[in-house]
């Protein structure tokens, strides 16, 4: 194992222990987590509406996404273009899902956002999994684009994940959704 390889491991390890906050040392502003947290929220509504074109200009150029499975580790991470989305969403082979988000946390340096948070997935007001969502994102001409959104798949973690209060659930839904 090389230098660089166990730093990383000794890092791991204090930040497991000691625990690791990006808040103090990386702040973020108040109006940047607002645009951040605006872009994730017009994603969620786009998505519940059916809205391709929306969610097609969010995304950067080479954007991808990523599904893992936690309970089934023997199962690889599921990779695809983030435009695969947009042509199933198109075509009708994606169906419009209701996917409310709460407790963001939101890293930010310059042009550079993480979004991490859980979230609960629904399809025709059925519960369908809960899981945490994380959106890696850059500001691109004054937006902020979407390069990579990343998500567990956790169909008996709802119970553990759900905030006490569901009040706090974003985004705010059209009427219907």
């Amino acid at each position: 194992m090389g230098p660089r390889k166990s730093g990383w491991i000794i890092f791991a390890a204090l930040c497991f222990v000691v625990g690791c906050t990006a808040s103090d040392e990386w702040p973020v502003t108040a109006e940047d987590q607002s645009e951040i947290l605006e872009t994730v929220d017009a994603f969620f509504v786009a998505l519940a509406t059916g809205d391709a074109d929306t969610i097609e200009a969010m995304f950067s150029e080479e954007a991808i996404t990523v599904s893992v499975r936690p309970d089934d580790p023997a199962q690889p991470p599921t990779r695809a273009q983030a435009a695969d989305l947009v042509v199933g969403m198109r075509s009708g082979q994606f169906p419009r899902v209701v996917e409310p988000y709460w407790a963001p946390t939101v890293m930010q340096r310059g042009p550079l956002a993480v979004v991490w948070t859980p979230y609960e997935v629904g399809v025709d007001g059925n519960l369908i999994h809960c899981g945490i969502d994380v959106f890696n994102m850059s500001r691109e001409e004054g937006r902020w684009k979407i390069d990579a959104i990343s998500w567990t798949s956790e169909p008996s973690a709802c119970e553990e994940l759900w905030p006490k209060d569901k009040n706090t659930f974003r985004p705010q839904f059209p009427k219907g959704e």
